[in-house]
């Protein structure tokens, strides 16, 4: 998905664009077309770019570590990103759920354009899947757990729904400890029951993006239905500068 692009600029001077010519043959010296310096955000809301530390961070092309950033480049980059800074051109993303954020410098020689790009990726619910456990089956598993004990301190409301949910992502999930309804602890038989399940029908659905769910029992009719859904990541990104160097 991209944003929209926002209308070229003109801050550069004559010096600036004869500079940026002079990088790319620079480039062009290398076997390189275009030239990308690659700032990691931990949170767009706080980034300013002012607080670019360029001594650390642009030593060095993002696309090509062994192509050094030429002194005079950065006080250019260091223009363009105090005067997004200062116009308010620089905006947080709507999404909610965000990931990653970056932004990039990047310096186009084959069309002699300089531009900076804000990309983040965020997660959405994806499609729903659901399994159940009814009839003889579902009977057999609460009349194990009711022999071996599992339920004897369980408090099961009027309807006999309990509701227990899970979450996962970035290689590690959880199941809640105690039900929705009444604050009840999950017995450990039943804890163990169901990571089985989601083993057994949604295998790896704590991994990358994870997943969420809940497992819902109901007691009187002696059936559960797990209720799963996989989080999708997205990719989006704005042109926040763009303005051209040719002769």
């Amino acid at each position: 998905m991209k944003r929209k692009k926002v209308n070229s600029f003109n801050i550069l001077t004559l010096e600036d664009k004869q500079y940026l010519r002079r990088v790319c043959r620079y480039l062009a010296s290398l076997g390189m077309q275009d030239g990308s310096i690659e700032l990691d955000i931990d949170n767009s809301a706080d980034f300013d770019f002012s607080e670019i530390d360029w001594e650390h961070e642009g030593s060095h092309f993002s696309n090509n570590y062994s192509a050094e950033v030429p002194d005079g480049l950065i006080p250019i980059l260091k223009k363009i990103g105090d005067y997004i800074q200062e116009n308010d051109i620089f905006q947080v993303p709507d999404e909610e759920d965000l990931n990653y954020e970056r932004i990039d410098f990047d310096i186009d020689c084959e069309k002699s354009e300089i531009s900076v790009n804000h990309w983040w990726t965020f997660y959405q619910r994806g499609d729903g899947n659901s399994v159940e456990w009814d009839g003889e089956e579902g009977k057999d598993i609460f009349e194990e757990w009711e022999k071996d004990g599992v339920l004897d301190d369980l408090e099961v409301p009027n309807d006999g729904i309990l509701t227990v949910k899970y979450n996962g992502s970035g290689d590690s999930g959880y199941i809640e400890s105690s039900f929705d309804e009444n604050g009840d602890g999950v017995p450990t038989s039943i804890e163990d029951w169901c990571y089985r399940q989601l083993e057994n029908n949604f295998g790896g659905w704590e991994i990358n993006e994870g997943s969420d769910g809940e497992f819902i029992f109901n007691f009187h009719e002696m059936t559960i239905e797990l209720n799963h859904t996989y989080n999708v990541e997205e990719n989006a990104h704005d042109t926040i500068y763009e303005e051209s160097f040719a002769e």
